[in-house]
């Protein structure tokens, strides 16, 4: 850590500046260092919208909305809600494509003190029905895909957007919305449960992650203060002028390119939040496509994008990169999954003065964890970063709570932040698994930290992370073990440059029984999401191997796949 690194943040968070912090007792008993002048609820955070009305916020396909638009168009879902019979700590879901209505849900049910659980909308509807299950939702705002498909799950009150035919019988969201007041008054505490976002856990079930307004701001002025540091120790560095104040209005409208699933903290916090207080205009995409995604930069001088780290490899590999203007295109940012320390130079190289940047950081930290950006991921760019100052505090523990001082010293990655979740979702006992009575939360990656950068080696949990998305081992494994010729099922990962991982299994069949990899991917096709189908598989009938514990030797068999695959290639 550099001397004018630690200089700026000094001055920075000072007791005088915007990022003051102090010392507080959180309604748990654990103290937390929280920012003194955060917005207390998330409410009063979108009120930075309202500093620019007419700026543009949110351009999709050929619609355009300015915050004064949205503000208006959430304050009366908030109250057709209300008048629904929504109150405070209700669940209202949301589950559809990103497009502008999902922002404008988001926006109203939090505003309005319910709580806010986002879906996994490339759920198969049976997974879509345990998250609604288990939530306890009151009503669901989605698509029409996802809700037609529901149908013989539940039949809780449905409101649909954007139809794409006559033929449903759910309440129309403009019919639901538009008779009511654009002006909503918010009763919002900043202790009040805000989301629950579901993320696979090593047994298999999803859980949900509950989150309160107090947890969700943390993370969102940390970024604010990270920016701020980055642009103010560079400018030292290079002997140039520094902005004592970040302004409150901007000069020129910055525009990011928003194509990450807002049920991902990384398209809601990274994408969808922050671009509130940067005062950014949001151009979305509904599904990933590089070559309407190049278009886009052109086309709405896009300076940023923040995604998965696949996505800006897509880009930078394009074949039809050079035929477009990307000369606005600056920031790249990356979470959700590792990116290849080779990839970095190339990004940078690949793009003119471009800044490539990962965070690393977990749905129950809402995404506060790590930041490596600037010179410095190109220093280290198998890092995941430093700690992100001055709330967060990121550390390395054995198997026994022991945390471990010495440089470089290999444990579990544990994090304390006040922008840890309030607890997994009525399951009280996965909670006390992941915390300790400090408040640090176990993160389930093996890593280590080295002058002040965190190194991911390794992860404790039976987990695969695909193009961002975790996939529980078990989950898969379990639903595999349903068709009646699998005796044996073994799923794990290898590496893969694109996606990160590759999602693989290993399958020993029953005794005079055959099962071709078409007839398993069918059988898999309606009990899992299709990122969740093993994409190289394997059967036979030959035992898999053991370790002396009687469990199946996944080192073994990742080795044995990583050199198939290498042969293959």
């Amino acid at each position: 850590m550099t001397d004018k690194y630690t200089e700026v943040l000094q001055r920075l968070t000072a007791s005088d500046q915007v990022f003051a912090f102090h010392e507080e007792l959180h309604q748990s008993g654990i103290k937390y260092r929280e920012f003194i002048n955060a917005p207390k609820t998330l409410t009063a955070f979108f009120e930075f919208g309202l500093l620019f009305p007419e700026w543009e916020f949110i351009v999709f396909n050929d619609e355009r909305y300015t915050y004064q638009d949205i503000h208006k168009k959430a304050a009366q879902t908030a109250n057709a809600l209300k008048d629904a019979g929504i109150k405070k700590g209700d669940r209202v879901a949301i589950c559809m494509a990103n497009n502008p209505e999902y922002i404008i849900s988001f926006m109203a049910i939090t505003s309005m003190g319910a709580v806010c659980v986002l879906l996994n909308s490339w759920w198969v509807p049976s997974e879509i029905s345990y998250g609604l299950e288990n939530s306890e939702a009151s009503i669901l705002i989605g698509d029409q895909k996802r809700l037609q498909g529901l149908e013989k799950f539940t039949d809780l009150k449905k409101i649909i957007v954007r139809p794409e035919t006559n033929d449903h019988d759910f309440t129309d969201f403009n019919t639901f919305i538009e008779s009511n007041s654009d002006e909503f008054k918010s009763t919002v505490e900043t202790n009040d449960n805000a989301t629950i976002f579901y993320t696979s856990g090593s047994t298999g079930f999803p859980k949900g992650v509950l989150s309160s307004h107090r947890n969700i701001l943390a993370t969102l002025f940390s970024w604010a203060l990270v920016t701020t540091l980055k642009r103010e120790v560079e400018a030292a560095e290079n002997q140039t002028e520094t902005l004592e104040k970040t302004e409150t209005t901007p000069v020129n409208q910055s525009a990011i390119l928003h194509c990450v699933p807002l049920f991902h903290v990384t398209g809601s916090h990274s994408g969808f939040l922050m671009s509130i207080i940067a005062g950014r205009k949001m151009v979305m995409m509904r599904k990933w496509d590089p070559t309407l995604a190049l278009q886009l930069i052109q086309d709405e001088k896009i300076g940023a994008i923040t995604g998965v780290p696949t996505q800006t490899w897509d880009l930078l590999t394009h074949p039809d990169r050079d035929k477009y203007d990307l000369s606005t295109f600056k920031e790249l940012s990356g979470g959700g999954a590792p990116r290849p320390p080779e990839h970095v130079k190339k990004l940078k190289d690949g793009f003119k003065d471009s800044e490539p940047s990962i965070g690393y950081g977990l749905t129950e930290t809402n995404a506060a964890g790590t930041l490596n950006l600037g010179k410095d991921y190109l220093k280290h760019p198998g890092s995941c970063g430093r700690a992100i100052p001055p709330v967060t505090d990121v550390a390395i523990i054995d198997e026994n709570w022991n945390f471990l001082d010495e440089p470089k010293a290999i444990g579990e990655i544990v994090i304390k932040s006040p922008a840890n979740m309030v607890g997994y979702w009525k399951n009280e006992e996965a909670t006390k698994e992941v915390f300790n009575d400090d408040g640090w939360f176990k993160s389930g990656d093996l890593g280590y930290i080295d002058d002040g950068f965190v190194y991911i080696v390794d992860r404790v949990k039976d987990m695969v992370i695909r193009g961002g998305e975790n996939i529980s081992c078990i989950e898969v494994e379990t639903a595999i073990y349903d068709h009646p010729s699998v005796q044996e099922a073994a799923v794990f990962g290898i590496p893969e440059e694109r996606l990160g991982e590759s999602l693989c299994v290993a399958i020993c069949l029953k005794p005079s029984t055959n099962l071709s990899q078409v007839e398993l991917e069918s059988f898999l096709q309606d009990k899992l999401a299709s990122f969740k189908i093993p994409s190289i598989i394997q059967i036979g009938h030959e035992e898999l191997p053991r370790v002396a514990s009687g469990k199946f030797s996944k080192t073994q068999l990742r080795d044995i796949f990583v050199s198939i695959e290498k042969n293959q290639s």
